[in-house]
C-alpha cells in the first residue's frame, strides 16, 4: 500500500484512513453531535486535519516514540488527535476517565507522558491535582480551550493554534516508529485489579482491525453506530461511516434509549456496537431499529434476556454477536445468538475460537508459567484457564515486567497471553466461559466458580442478575431483582429450589438481595464482586 505521503509501505492505521481520503474524499467518516444536532466529516476533511494536527504537533516538539496522554471525549477532534498521533508515530496513552481520579493519576504517573492532549475539565484536573508532571507539551481541546490558554503559564497551546500552525508546514512527512515502539497504550478497566497499559503494536491493531473486518463481514458500505471510543477508531481504518449517538460514553447504562435508536435511524446504521449494559437500557426503551443487520456486544456476558429484548427490536434473521476477549487480545472467540440460544440457558458459551487465533486451557496457577507445556493444559470438559496466542495479542504491560511475566508465556516461540479467565471446551470445540480466577470461592466441598453457579439463578424471571461471592468459606449468592420487584420470602425459596435442581449450586443456600449491584466504568457490565463480597461481610 502506499503512506499518507505517497510512498509504498507496510499497511499503518493512518495509511489506510488516508487511502480511503484518497479513493473516497467526499464519503463520510464520521457523524458525530455537534451543537443541538448532528455534524458530517468526510474523509478528506478528517485526513486534512489529521495532516495539519500532526505538522502542528511535529512543530511543537512531538517526536516519534513520545507518549502522549489523550483525555477528549468521541468528538471529532478526538479523531483527528488519535489518528495525528498514530501518523508522527507518537505513542496515544488511553485512560478511561472513569475509573476515578485516583486510578487516572497513577496510570498518568506510570506511563510518564510528555504530551498531554486534554479538554479543559482535564486540564483542570491535572493542574489540581498533579496529573502527568512529565509532560512538557500541552494542547487544550474544545470549548473553553482559548480562554484556558489565556489563563495558563508556560506553553499550552490550544488545538486550534496546532492545526493552523500545521497548514503551513504541509505536507507532513510520516517518520518511522522506532523499532519495538508500541503504536499506543490502552489501559485496562481495572475491574479485577489496578489498571494495566496494555502495549498495542501496529500489527495488533491491523490484526483486530482486519479479524473483526472478516468476522462479521463488514464492509466500506457498513454505517456503524459505535458507543465504545476505542472500538469507534477502527470505522475509518475498515471505511466504515461511523455514527455516535449524543451519550455519556464513560456511562453506557445511563443512555437515554431515544437517543442511540433515533441516531440509528437518522442515519441507517447497519452495525451497532454496545456494551451489554447499553443494550439492556435500549432493548427497554422499545423502539424498533431496522436498518440494523448485526449488533456486538462486549465486555462482559450478555444476558440471554437481553439479548432476547434486543432483538424484538430488530428485522427478523438479524443476530447478536458477542465476542469474547480482553485488551490485551480481542477478538479470541465469538458466538451468534442463532446458534446461542439452540444452547443450555443455565451457563454461559462464549463461542469458537475465531480464525487465526488458538486457545489452550492450562491448569489454575498464580504462578508465572516461562513456557507452556502439554502438561499444563487440561482435557476438555475440565475448567481451565484461557491462554491464547495469534497476530491480536499483545505483547506486553507497558514498564511493568513483573505483570507481563505473570501473564505472558512462550507457545512453540509465540508470546501468549493468560487472560486470568476460566472456562472449559466441549466437544464442538465452543468455550463455556466460567468467570475470573479472582472470583473463584472456595468451599470446604471444592471451588464453585462465579458465572455458571450465577446463570442457574439468573433464569428466575424476578432475577436481573446475581453475583457469587465468599464470606469466609461460605458461599453467597447476591442478587439484584429486576427493576419493581421487591424481595419476599416466597422469592428466595424459589431461587433456593433452582439452586437445588444443579450439583454445582446445591451448597448455596444464603441469599441476600442488593438494590443495585456495583460494575464497572468502562462498560458498566461487569460485577464487582470483590465489592459485594466486603458488603455481604458486613
Amino acid at each position: 500500500m502506499s503512506g499518507p505521503d505517497g510512498r509504498t509501505g507496510p499497511p499503518t492505521l493512518d495509511g489506510l484512513l488516508a487511502e480511503q481520503a484518497r479513493a473516497t474524499p467526499d464519503r463520510a467518516a464520521l457523524v458525530l453531535p455537534f451543537l443541538g444536532g448532528f455534524r458530517t466529516t468526510s474523509y478528506a476533511r478528517l485526513d486534512r486535519r489529521v495532516d495539519a494536527v500532526a505538522a502542528g504537533l511535529q512543530a511543537a516538539g512531538l517526536e516519534p516514540g513520545m507518549r502522549a496522554a489523550l483525555l477528549v471525549p468521541p468528538t471529532e477532534d478526538f479523531f483527528v488527535l488519535a489518528f495525528a498521533l498514530l501518523r508522527l508515530r507518537a505513542v496515544p496513552v488511553l485512560v478511561d476517565p472513569g475509573i476515578g481520579r485516583d486510578n487516572v493519576k497513577d496510570c498518568l504517573g506510570s506511563m510518564a507522558p510528555e504530551a498531554f492532549l486534554g479538554v479543559t475539565k482535564a486540564h483542570l484536573a491535572r493542574r489540581v491535582l498533579r496529573w502527568a508532571p512529565t509532560a512538557h507539551l500541552s494542547v487544550v481541546v474544545g470549548p473553553g480551550s482559548t480562554a484556558w490558554r489565556a489563563g495558563s503559564r508556560g506553553t499550552t497551546r490550544t488545538l486550534g493554534q496546532v492545526e493552523q500552525t500545521g497548514r503551513g508546514l504541509l505536507p507532513v512527512s510520516p517518520p518511522t516508529r522506532p523499532e519495538g515502539d508500541p503504536a499506543a497504550i490502552l489501559f485496562t478497566s481495572g475491574s479485577t485489579g489496578p489498571p494495566k497499559g496494555v502495549e498495542q503494536g501496529e500489527e495488533q491493531l491491523l490484526a483486530q482491525a482486519a479479524s473483526i473486518t472478516r468476522l462479521y463481514h463488514l464492509t466500506p458500505d457498513d454505517v456503524s453506530l459505535s458507543t465504545f471510543p476505542p472500538f469507534a477508531l477502527f470505522g475509518p481504518v475498515i471505511g466504515m461511516t461511523t455514527v455516535v449517538p449524543r451519550m455519556d460514553a464513560t456511562r453506557p447504562a445511563s443512555v437515554k434509549p431515544g437517543r442511540v435508536t433515533q441516531a440509528a435511524n437518522r442515519y441507517g446504521a447497519t452495525v451497532m456496537f454496545g456494551s451489554p449494559a447499553l443494550l439492556d437500557t435500549v432493548s427497554r426503551g422499545g423502539q424498533p431499529m431496522p436498518t440494523l443487520r448485526r449488533v456486538i456486544s462486549a465486555g462482559a456476558p450478555v444476558p440471554r434476556s437481553v439479548q432476547r429484548r434486543t432483538l424484538a427490536l430488530l428485522t427478523p434473521g438479524v443476530q447478536i454477536f458477542t465476542p469474547y476477549g480482553a485488551t490485551e487480545a480481542l477478538p479470541i472467540a465469538s458466538i451468534g445468538s442463532t446458534e446461542l440460544f439452540t444452547l443450555p440457558e443455565d451457563a454461559i458459551c462464549v463461542g469458537r475460537p475465531v480464525p487465526g487465533v488458538q486457545v489452550a486451557l492450562i491448569r489454575v496457577t498464580e504462578d508465572p508459567i516461562p513456557t507452556l507445556s502439554p502438561t499444563d493444559l487440561v482435557a476438555d470438559g475440565e475448567t481451565g484457564e484461557v491462554v491464547v496466542t495469534g497476530p491480536v495479542v499483545s505483547p506486553a504491560y507497558a514498564d511493568r515486567p513483573h505483570a507481563t511475566a505473570a501473564a505472558k508465556t512462550d507457545w512453540e516461540g509465540r508470546v501468549a497471553h493468560r487472560t486470568g479467565d476460566l472456562a472449559s471446551r466441549d466437544a464442538e470445540g465452543r468455550l463455556w466461559f466460567a468467570g475470573r480466577k479472582v472470583h473463584v470461592v472456595q468451599t470446604a466441598d471444592g471451588p464453585l466458580y462465579s458465572v455458571p453457579c450465577e446463570e442457574v439463578f439468573n433464569r428466575h424471571p424476578q432475577v436481573r442478575r446475581s453475583a457469587l461471592v465468599a464470606v469466609g468459606q461460605e458461599p453467597v449468592l447476591v442478587v439484584e431483582l429486576e427493576p419493581g420487584v421487591t424481595a419476599s420470602p416466597a422469592t428466595t425459596a424459589e431461587l433456593l429450589a433452582l439452586g437445588a435442581e444443579q450439583t454445582r449450586t446445591a451448597g448455596i443456600t444464603d441469599v441476600r438481595y442488593h438494590p443495585a449491584l456495583p460494575v464497572d466504568i468502562r462498560h458498566n457490565s461487569k460485577i464487582d464482586r470483590a465489592a459485594l463480597a466486603i458488603w455481604a461481610a458486613r
